[in-house]
């Protein structure tokens, strides 16, 4: 709030009167219910043309007029409009460029990183633990379209207020559902059928539902109300002590989104939401519950992070303005004036459109020539003629065609963007520098949404820490590379670990698939022995219904959780003779656990190697190509050496070839290629 407000407002709606809320948090309820229905009322009046303007740029997105509730005209464009009116054309480029950016800020998939603050094992297991719960939890809310949503509300009202909360109906179904339990007082207790163990929600709200404390600074704000319009038989079924008290809100207006107009409420209760943040006074925090009429909840702000139970994310931030300014209120008025030109091309095309018959008053019948608009009459002895008259001049369309261009230039959105390449500029080198120089002016937009994510991450796990029980039987599901669901069990105690929590954006690999086989094509051809045929297939990713990534990549796969289940501590079933023992020896061998791992997962997952590499022994001794494959292993054996050497390819031909030359006993055999697949099999290529 800057100190010259009171010079552009009116005085009325800037008088925010209030002691803050420590002053009045130990009175009675009535006078504490009268402090929250003062401020709560001040704030609204304070924003109310603040919330219009948010309406008009809502508007102005979807290439309509908005106007303020006391008109009584309509918000939309009628569709009945005067004859002697051209309807007003509008050629919505703020909505294209705003869905160009959005595009641009969420083409780049932030790749979030779980790190332990310290290097012991436990806490690096932990943290893995604690990322597959973050995958799944955002797998399940959606949270890439989630993140399109939240950049659509922060270019259009220039702020997005995404609520990280727990919600006791979301989740599986509770273990004890339908028991009957013991209670506190050891007292059965009969559980509903239908109780869920609950699970962390995202709600993304729109910015007139949410009021702040007036301060120079959003950081400096200690409360906030947050505005949710409830049916008032739900609200009564949610808190049935007050159902005498909770009344509906009959002369109250809501804003219908979808047809940008006020209506009337009908058997609806606004229902205030106030959070206090942990402070010096208020160290719990605070959350109340109420209406105009009664209170419905009052405790402790239910979140361990102490602070408000969202995230803002801002489009402008304006030196001493609470809140995020839109890029809309630089752009519309260029917007506007497209439209008004745009508009009055379109009124002088159908006004000289067709030809004009100039003729004394009289001198034919005009209902013969079938169209009044085409005759202009007039007295004097001058013969008939028909005229057309010159269409828009050139210079009108550059103009257009300029202001286009400065609403680009100021949105830092441009024609490659836009699928509109400047003129002359073909070669693919060009058409990249241009698009990182607009990714590069976008580098401050990018920094604020890494950290909007990142923040996001902090406390979605500290919502689920706070209310995950390690004996409810939750369970994730975490979508791997192929599609599939992979169960495992998950105990809640590692959210109570601190962690760091880091933003990649994309990653080593091309983003595209094609980019991405090229990379491994090239890193194939630059060291040939680097990666393992079952690695490079895996790399791939060639999906959950190729035979090849099943039968080939899944080697890899099972592998490396073993190796993880191992390091866990979990238990792990000894290796069998069917498995690809190689492929398992790769994968372990290249763990690092010679500091870090403790003492006994050491040994175990030595142990697991050595019956691995037993097995190859064995197997070698029996299959000469095998014994060939274990010859290239520079690092084979680790842990079993029993004096067995494998023997190359060479080794064993040349064996072969001597005992042959010498008459003797041929004891060797020569490897063979690798045999061809048995019926059902993938074939070479497929």
């Amino acid at each position: 709030m800057s100190m010259f407000d009171n010079l552009m407002e009116d005085q009325d709606t800037q008088k925010v009167k209030a002691k803050p809320w420590h002053a009045v948090e130990s009175k009675d309820e009535k006078a504490k219910h009268k402090w929250l229905k003062e401020v709560s009322e001040d704030l609204m009046k304070l924003n109310v043309r603040r919330h219009h303007l948010l309406k008009a740029n809502l508007a102005a997105y979807r290439g309509m007029t908005y106007r303020q509730p006391h008109s009584r005209s309509t918000y939309r464009q009628t569709e009945r409009i005067p004859t002697n009116r051209t309807e007003r054309f509008v050629v919505n480029h703020l909505h294209d460029m705003t869905e160009t950016k959005v595009a641009q800020m969420t083409r780049l998939k932030p790749a979030i990183q779980i790190l332990p603050t310290n290097s012991e094992f436990s806490d690096k297991m932990a943290a893995r633990a604690t990322k597959m719960l973050m995958d799944h939890l955002w797998y399940l809310n959606d949270m890439d379209h989630l993140l399109q949503r939240v950049h659509r509300h922060k270019k259009i009202f220039g702020e997005a207020w995404l609520f990280i909360e727990w919600d006791e109906s979301k989740g599986d179904k509770h273990p004890d559902a339908g028991n009957v339990i013991e209670d506190e007082n050891n007292e059965p207790m009969q559980v509903p059928s239908n109780l869920k163990i609950g699970d962390v929600c995202y709600t993304l709200e729109v910015p007139w539902k949410i009021l702040l404390q007036l301060q120079d600074r959003f950081e400096d704000c200690d409360y906030m109300f947050r505005i949710k319009i409830e049916h008032v038989d739900d609200l009564k079924k949610q808190y049935p002590a007050h159902e005498k008290q909770i009344k509906a809100d009959s002369n109250q207006f809501q804003f219908d989104i979808a047809a940008l107009e006020t209506s009337r409420m009908e058997d609806a209760v606004v229902v205030f939401e106030f959070y206090h943040r942990f402070s010096k006074y208020v160290p719990q925090g605070k959350k109340i519950v109420f209406t105009k009429d009664v209170v419905l909840e009052e405790g402790e702000l239910p979140y361990s992070h102490g602070q408000f139970p969202c995230e803002r994310l801002t489009d402008l931030d304006i030196p001493e303005v609470l809140h995020g300014v839109s890029q809309y209120e630089v752009v519309k008025p260029i917007q506007n004036m497209h439209n008004n030109l745009s508009t009055l091309l379109t009124k002088n095309l159908y006004l000289t459109g067709h030809a004009k018959w100039v003729m004394p008053k009289g001198a034919c019948k005009i209902e013969s020539l079938g169209n009044d608009n085409t005759i202009v009459q007039y007295q004097g002895p001058v013969p008939p003629q028909l005229l057309q008259t010159q269409p828009n001049p050139p210079e009108a369309y550059a103009f257009r065609d300029k202001l286009k261009e400065e609403m680009e230039q100021i949105y830092a959105v441009h024609g490659v963007s836009r699928g509109q390449p400047p003129s002359g500029v073909t070669a693919a080198v060009a058409l990249q520098f241009l698009n990182e120089q607009e990714t590069e002016r976008a580098s401050t937009e990018i920094s604020k949404a890494n950290t909007f994510i990142r923040s996001i991450a902090k406390k979605t796990l500290a919502v689920a820490g706070d209310y995950y029980e390690p004996d409810d039987g939750r369970m994730l599901r975490i979508v791997g590379k192929d599609n599939r669901y992979i169960i495992q069990y998950f105990d809640s105690a590692n959210l109570e670990k601190s962690y760091d929590v880091r933003i990649e954006n994309g990653n080593a690999l091309a983003d595209l698939k094609a980019g991405k086989t090229q990379r491994i094509i090239e890193v194939i051809q630059y060291k040939p022995d680097a990666l393992s045929p079952e690695q490079i297939v895996e790399l791939l990713d060639l999906g959950s219904v190729d035979k090849v990534t099943t039968l080939i990549a899944e080697g890899v796969r099972s592998a490396e959780s073993e190796n993880e289940d191992i390091l866990s501590g979990e238990p792990v079933a000894d290796p069998e003779e069917f498995e690809d023992q190689i492929v398992h020896s790769k994968a372990m061998q290249a763990r690092s656990f010679k500091e870090e791992v403790p003492p006994e997962m050491r040994e175990a997952l030595k142990e697991h190697v050595a019956i691995h590499e037993f097995i190859m022994m064995q197997k070698a001794q029996e299959n000469p190509l095998f014994q060939a494959k274990l010859a290239q292993l520079d690092h084979f054996p680790m842990f079993y050496r029993e004096g067995f050497v494998p023997q190359s390819a060479e080794q064993q031909q040349a064996i072969v070839n001597g005992q042959t030359n010498q008459g003797t006993e041929v004891t060797g055999a020569i490897p063979a290629s690798d045999p061809a697949p048995l019926p059902g099999e993938p074939q070479a290529g497929e």
